[in-house]
């Protein structure tokens, strides 16, 4: 077996896109794993710590200290749950965002919206929610990476340089350990293809606008029909099992659930003659639609109304909620968003600096110069998922659930256990 093409071992946390070392000695703290070897033997993600960046702006949220993991620690707590229960109940709408990214807190935030008759929806939900609503107009054929992985006899993988930036290690994961013909369509540098070629892939670039992939698709494939001769020709159509991998994330064109639309009719018509599937490449937002979906049968952007779940996906949005609110002064007084964290990134200056009341859960305060009175935000601390406490969470490709083991509870709050505490 060549040993440059050796199946690569992988990482659930990180969607498999994370190739472990055979040796654990090898993992290297200054290397950009994502994962450590506990002092327990196990596998433990480091939760991209090192985009928790310091601030030096003034900070003007009321912050609820719960550092203190001594006999003073249960003071504070109770402390921030009595503030935030009156937030919530002074509130007449509220807005449940942020970035949920595992099952126990997706559980929580959909509680507590069906609780207080909120609206639900995660604060970046466009690209799911627009390859959410492709596959509900017009049905396709998807599949898990392990399956695409094992079986693919061509990869078409669309997009550009972006996808790598999101998902490096991407090549590496979904490559078997043999040479595999991967066609690249889109706009890609001669590094993201040389990365392809390194993962073991015998690859093929044919650059174009992404707004026109999926018709370069058609064209392509009456090419391969009509000129068997050429390489790509030979590739379309011999291929018995062709996976198209994209990510919506990181596509950037207009009408972007039209375009994925359309690319599932082309894997559609391809399965008349053939086997085709397409592997949509999600964030680790994949957690909270798929809780959301088996909880209320709605992948998000729900309304709760008398404790019932109303889907509208184009009215229940959350920044649209957030412009409509702040249009009107008496509706700014009365509204809250509550913006549930489980990542270690900057909150967003767009957040920070609305003009409406915001209860934040989450490990990172943000520091900004919100227009809003400092008495009107209110931030409860909360661990690191992975890291101060064990979580479930969905892969990339949304089908397989991973259970990330902590190294060692520090005594912090979870998200999750924050809105369980709220909810009456």
């Amino acid at each position: 077996m060549d040993v440059s093409n050796q199946k690569p071992k992988v990482c659930s946390f990180c969607s498999l896109v994370c190739e472990l070392p055979n040796d654990a000695d090898d993992l290297d703290a200054t290397q950009p794993w994502c994962i450590k070897r506990s002092r327990q033997g196990k596998l433990v993600p480091l939760r991209l710590a090192n985009m928790a960046r310091p601030t030096n702006r003034a900070n003007r949220t009321i912050a609820i200290d719960t550092a203190n993991t001594d006999g003073g620690q249960e003071e504070p707590i109770e402390s921030g749950l009595r503030i935030a229960k009156q937030y919530l109940k002074r509130a007449s709408s509220v807005l449940v965002t942020g970035r949920i990214h595992t099952v126990e807190s997706a559980r929580g935030a959909i509680e507590l919206a069906r609780r207080f008759d909120a609206l639900i929806d995660p604060w970046d939900s466009d690209p799911a929610s627009d390859a959410i609503s492709a596959m509900q107009r017009g049905g396709g054929y998807s599949v898990s990476l392990g399956e695409a992985r094992d079986r693919a006899d061509l990869w078409i993988v669309v997009g550009d340089d972006s996808l790598l930036e999101q998902t490096p290690r991407l090549p590496s994961a979904i490559q078997r350990g043999e040479s595999v013909p991967l066609l690249l369509l889109g706009r890609w540098s001669d590094t993201s293809i040389q990365g392809w070629k390194e993962a073991g892939f015998e690859v093929i670039c044919i650059e174009c606008e992404l707004g026109q992939l999926p018709k370069r698709l058609g064209q392509l494939t009456r090419v391969g029909q009509e000129h068997c001769e050429s390489q790509v020709g030979r590739w379309l159509l011999e291929a018995k099992y062709t996976v198209v991998l994209y990510a919506p994330s990181a596509l950037d064109v207009d009408c972007r659930d039209l375009w994925i639309e359309a690319l599932d009719r082309w894997v559609l018509q391809r399965n008349e003659t053939t086997r085709a599937v397409s592997l949509s490449w999600g964030t680790l937002q994949s957690s909270f639609h798929q809780t959301c979906t088996w909880l209320t049968g709605f992948p998000g952007r729900i309304r709760f109304q008398g404790g019932n779940p109303q889907y509208d996906p184009h009215g229940n949005r959350a920044k649209d909620w957030v412009t409509r609110q702040s249009a009107c002064a008496e509706s700014r007084s009365k509204s809250l968003v509550v913006w549930v964290d489980d990542s270690l990134e900057e909150l967003p200056s767009e957040l920070l600096e609305l003009d409406l009341p915001k209860l934040i859960i989450g490990p990172n305060q943000g520091a900004s110069e919100p227009a809003t009175d400092p008495a009107t935000d209110l931030w409860l601390p909360a661990g690191i998922v992975g890291v101060t406490h064990t979580v479930h969470i969905f892969r990339g490709d949304q089908t397989v659930l991973a259970h990330v083991v902590c190294d060692s509870p520090r005594g912090s709050q979870m998200p999750s256990q924050w809105l369980k505490r709220l909810v009456p």
